[in-house]
């Protein structure tokens, strides 16, 4: 992440200083009035109280205000609110990119089992893209075609008020964040036959809600304001790889991992809202997994979204940045995995396309059946677990599901009769990757382990006997269940 770099502010950056300077007095807070209270009654509050009014989110049933802490516990005191809490921030969910990974993942879901065989591009299909920026998009080869074609709808920017350039920026602030994202959602170059993208023909309606140059963060209230807006424009497809973790510089607006619950934060309690509205919306996991935090990020842990982790090209193992799951969550996070080597930023993105496709296929279906057809196609679709989700998609499990085909499935599950298992009748299985599990769902340690060819015997060892269960997989050519002894 970039820190802040005085000397390279330009105008536009001082105004917005400037303009946001009430909050150094005034912080930012959701804020839920007593149920008996008109919006003329709340208006009067907020004037008498000296508070300003930025949003009012019909998702929440919520309003965003400055306002000063003292003044809104007195209020809650008096029974004039029923709740407040801080407007968080977030932030992008990605690393120094890399292009070579944008065609690989395309390779490793089979994609060409629907944009070939089926022909399928997301033609027809509104897709919503929240994200930082989306510099010098229209001169990127990828995409390029894709605005020329007038497939740009519609753009905010709600960081520059009243800048109608999508494509503005600067590279050291990260504003082309939203221009990697959007090569992994529609890219295509027919110059050298490359596509990195699956829905190259959707219609495009972006939002650009952080700056990179403020260490890319970003208030949840923009966010939320640009979904509903999207709502109110028919889209029902969103793209976000922008999310919440513990590393705000106020230490006591943090939250801790036990609010990554599924409905505390009011970014989660948005998602899910436009959930059950009928929005599909795709999130990064998060890339806290090999930090202190570890689990998925608000709003990854809604019930109702599509929580994207990743795994390696080569053999489908977890990426240590993945975040992970929740143990406490009572369902499965994150939903589905794929490869990125730099971040689930760009992991979502390519899961968006897939949605868009199937979208365009059946527009009938809803956004849970079209979670359920990617779920269902994954690798570990009956063994999911909270590391990997459901697993890596496959294109043409689904490509038979959507034509009401018969699937295969290649899952096995065997009873070990000590607390020892010998691989080494898969003589053609050189290197799995191991979960051991506490339960079902939820992982104690994963690793891999690989034959060398001078060996014949391939154990693998039950550490304790809190692992009940170990999933062994070698990408989709092998997926086993070992139930260990209850004794």
């Amino acid at each position: 992440m970039f820190k802040k770099r005085y000397l390279l502010l330009n105008l536009n950056i001082i105004l917005l200083i400037l303009l946001s300077s009430r909050s150094v007095a005034q912080n930012k807070y959701w804020v839920e009035f007593a149920d008996d209270l008109t919006k003329s009654s709340i208006t009067q509050v907020l004037e008498r109280e000296s508070m300003e009014l930025f949003f009012y989110s019909e998702f929440l049933e919520a309003y965003s205000i400055y306002g000063e802490e003292d003044i809104l516990k007195r209020l809650l005191n008096e029974g004039i609110m029923t709740d407040f809490q801080p407007v968080a921030t977030l932030k992008q969910h990605a690393t120094e990119r890399n292009t070579f990974e944008y065609a690989f993942v395309l390779e490793q879901i089979k994609a060409w089992y629907l944009t070939d065989s089926l022909k399928l591009s997301g033609k027809g299909i509104k897709i919503g893209v929240i994200d930082g920026g989306f510099m010098a998009a229209d001169k990127e080869p990828a995409l390029a075609q894709a605005f020329k074609n007038e497939q740009l709808k519609h753009f905010t920017d709600y960081l520059m008020k009243g800048n109608t350039d999508p494509f503005y920026g600067k590279r050291l602030a990260h504003d082309d964040h939203g221009t990697e994202v959007l090569k992994m959602i529609i890219g295509k170059n027919d110059d050298i036959d490359l596509q990195t993208g699956m829905a190259p023909d959707a219609q495009l309606y972006l939002a650009r809600t952080d700056h990179g140059i403020r260490e890319n963060r970003l208030e949840e209230d923009y966010w939320v304001m640009a979904l509903e807006r999207f709502y109110d424009m028919g889209v029902r497809l969103v793209n976000s790889s922008l999310g919440y973790t513990d590393d705000f510089d106020k230490k006591k607006e943090n939250h801790k991992v036990n609010e990554v619950d599924g409905k505390t934060s009011m970014i989660t309690q948005a998602a899910q809202k436009a959930a059950e509205k009928g929005m599909l919306l795709v999130i990064s996991a998060g890339n806290d997994g090999s930090h202190k935090w570890k689990v998925i990020s608000l709003p990854a842990d809604a019930k109702g979204v599509m929580a994207v982790g990743s795994t390696n090209f080569g053999d489908w193992s977890k990426m240590s940045y993945s975040s992970i799951g929740p143990e406490k969550l009572a369902y499965v996070k994150p939903d589905i995995s794929c490869f990125a080597a730099n971040g689930t930023s760009y992991s979502a993105p390519v899961i968006t396309g897939l949605a868009a496709c199937i979208w365009q296929y059946d527009s009938t279906l809803t956004n849970y059946d079209i979670m359920e057809i990617i779920k269902n196609s994954g690798h570990l679709s009956r063994l999911p677990n909270n590391y990997l989700g459901y697993g890596v998609p496959d294109c043409e499990n689904i490509k038979l599901q959507l034509q009401n085909k018969p699937t295969e499935d290649n899952t096995q599950f065997v009873r070990a009769k000590s607390n020892s298992f010998d691989l080494s009748t898969y003589k053609d299985i050189v290197q799995i990757e191991y979960f051991h599990k506490q339960d079902s769902i939820n992982v104690s340690d994963h690793g891999i382990r690989r034959r060398n060819d001078s060996e014949e015997e391939l154990i693998i060892e039950r550490p304790d006997k809190k692992v009940k269960y170990t999933t062994i997989t070698a990408k989709d050519e092998l997926v086993l269940e070992i139930v260990w002894p209850e004794k």
